[in-house]
């Protein structure tokens, strides 16, 4: 029984990892942008936002993908320009 449930606590903690602060920061920049915008599409999901970055980040190949994003996020000083980082 013990192990069953140091099993469950292992795969629970596996699910819960933090994630990364540069996918939580450009990813509610982005939610912010798309709340506030005058745009009409309300799709942007914040938490699957940060759960994809957070995966693309820790995948070799794509964490530059992550990177560049965030960085232009960053750069931007405008809702339009947040919106445009692709």
């Amino acid at each position: 029984m013990c192990r069953w449930l140091l099993l469950a606590a292992l795969v629970l903690a596996a699910c819960t990892a933090p994630k990364s602060k540069v996918c939580r920061d450009t990813c509610t920049r982005e939610a912010d942008c798309h709340e506030n915008g005058p745009s009409e599409d309300t799709t942007f999901d914040e938490g699957e936002c940060i759960a994809a970055c957070a995966a693309l980040d820790r995948d070799p190949e794509t964490q530059g993908l992550v990177t560049s994003h965030a960085a232009c996020v960053t750069k931007a000083a405008t809702c339009p320009e947040v919106l445009d980082c692709k």
